[in-house]
């Protein structure tokens, strides 16, 4: 039973805690390599890298690292 707790709870730290981390480090490193070069096909590779590591990322941390769409909003006058 102790093993199958340990391997939960590495588990369930991998999906919160480290794949969150590593999704957000390669869009940092992305981010880096564009400003850099718009055309760099390092940048895209981070990019894919960091799309590819969020997928796995649950919970709040995953949910603040996340990089969300920007918005736009018109108000209409009446």
């Amino acid at each position: 039973m102790r093993t199958t707790t340990k391997r939960r709870a590495g588990q369930l730290a991998l999906v919160t805690v480290a794949a969150p981390v590593a999704g957000w480090a390669l869009e940092q490193a992305a981010r880096r390599a564009e400003a850099g070069d718009q055309t760099s096909s390092t940048s895209r590779r981070l990019r894919q890298g960091a799309d590819f590591m969020q997928r796995f990322g649950r919970g709040p941390l995953a949910d603040r690292l996340r990089q969300r769409p920007v918005t736009t909003v018109t108000w209409r006058q009446p």
